[in-house]
């Protein structure tokens, strides 16, 4: 769908389907994006059918991590399609953040760290009804609680005190159906009681499911322990400047001329959230097959695929390198 504003504002929004050759490029790398989104999903559905299973909980964990790996693959793939590479980087931070907790769960300990992150949710969902020991959201004197009855009334508020309640009661029954969720609820514990002891101030104290599981207290520390140490800063830490809105300037070119004004549509500059989002995944994928002990057929399959998605993926960073100001500036 042609949407009007393209035409009425041509001098602002760089439109890719009248520039044949960066058409050309970012179709380029949107095939290469098919194809490893296309890997995730032959493993995830081999997985799901039982063909390539290990343990029905853990592989349930990590089936749901394919699954939103794959819908942010897509997402990149469909803003690449209309060179909004910066926006890409937004859930480029996202990918990268969620391949680094798979590779961390399929690392060691996996049942006891694929438990962790999946009651963390739980546990988030009913936190929510609680701001400290003396104040509940879920109640009527609350602020929250009277904020919620203005806004929707007092029977949607007693209705949504049920639902959380209900939500309880199915997070206590999930706990006691297996010893590893017996112990994480207990590990947890523990660790959040450590953490209010050494907080000084009296707010309420949050964790991190990876906190749960191992002595890891950080992103970077989770970064560090899968491998990723020098993407921290160097890169991933860039990515904060288009997540929390500090890259206003960057849609500006300054030259011993002056400035100008870049496209909204820049197809400048999206070889680095392409080559991050291809090496994060294609890592990932390699560590899913490790953790599936597939024969030696599937192995020596996924190598051949991963020659070729190299060389495919190489050859679009480098043509994407190649968009230099293709289409001038936007004022």
């Amino acid at each position: 769908m042609q949407n009007s504003y393209l035409k009425v504002f041509d001098n602002i929004f760089f439109d890719v389907e009248k520039h044949d050759e960066v058409k050309k490029i970012i179709e380029q790398a949107s095939y290469v994006l098919d194809l490893v989104i296309t890997k995730f999903g032959e493993v995830e559905n081999e997985m799901t059918i039982g063909t390539s299973r290990i343990d029905d909980f853990v592989d349930t964990v990590i089936i749901l991590f394919i699954r939103k790996i794959m819908e942010q693959l897509d997402s990149i793939n469909v803003l690449y399609s209309v060179s909004l590479f910066e926006p890409a980087q937004i859930i480029l931070r996202s990918l990268i953040e969620n391949i680094v907790g798979l590779k961390f769960i399929l690392k060691e300990d996996t049942k006891k760290r694929a438990a962790a992150y999946y009651l963390e949710h739980h546990y988030q969902e009913l936190d929510k009804s609680e701001l400290d020991k003396s104040e509940l959201y879920f109640n009527v004197e609350s602020e929250y609680g009277k904020l919620i009855i203005d806004q929707k009334g007092k029977e949607e508020f007693d209705k949504d005190c049920k639902k959380l309640e209900k939500k309880r009661q199915a997070l206590e029954r999930l706990i006691k159906r297996e010893t590893v969720f017996q112990e994480t609820d207990t590990a947890r514990k523990k660790k959040l009681e450590a953490k209010k002891k050494k907080s000084r101030k009296k707010k309420k104290v949050y964790i991190q499911w990876y906190e749960v599981c191992s002595d890891i207290t950080s992103l970077y520390g989770l970064m560090k322990e899968t491998g990723y140490e020098k993407y921290y800063d160097s890169i991933y830490g860039g990515l904060s400047f288009e997540s929390h809105g500090l890259n206003v300037t960057m849609g500006m070119n300054v030259n011993e001329e002056g400035y100008s004004l870049k496209f909204i549509r820049n197809p400048e500059g999206g070889s680095t959230t392409f080559s991050l989002a291809c090496s994060f995944s294609i890592g990932v994928l390699h560590k899913i097959y490790q953790y599936l002990e597939d024969g030696k057929s599937e192995i020596e399959e996924f190598k051949v695929f991963f020659e070729e998605f190299v060389k495919k993926r190489d050859m679009a960073i480098y043509n994407l390198d190649m968009i230099r100001r293709a289409s001038g500036s936007g004022s």
